[in-house]
């Protein structure tokens, strides 16, 4: 028989510092040598265990909204001779420079 305590104790796990921007992690050559320093509290605070849920925890290998500001391309619209995006199947067809191109293909030759 098996039986489940929702919201148990979890048996261990990673901490949630080691993937987090304001974590700070030295490790030793041992299993047991870690120290985790937390940066998002004043004063720092060193974690004296696997954190499991923290309420400010950013992930490091998620881009900033600044950092995809700034690889955003923009498009000035007064610069554009047109609307920029996608064109819809049929509209692009009447503008000067396109060419209409018909391909059937005969399987009875």
């Amino acid at each position: 028989m098996e039986i489940y305590v929702e919201d148990g104790t979890p048996v261990g796990g990673a901490s949630l510092c080691e993937t987090c921007s304001y974590g700070f992690i030295a490790r030793g050559y041992r299993q047991n040598e870690m120290l985790i320093v937390c940066q998002a509290t004043w004063p720092q605070a060193r974690m004296a265990f696997p954190i499991r849920v923290c309420s400010r925890y950013i992930e490091k290998n998620r881009p900033t909204i600044r950092e995809m500001e700034e690889i955003a391309l923009v498009l000035d619209r007064v610069a554009l001779k047109r609307d920029a995006g996608f064109v819809r199947v049929g509209e692009g067809e009447t503008e000067a420079g396109v060419e209409k191109i018909e391909l059937v293909l005969n399987s009875n030759e």
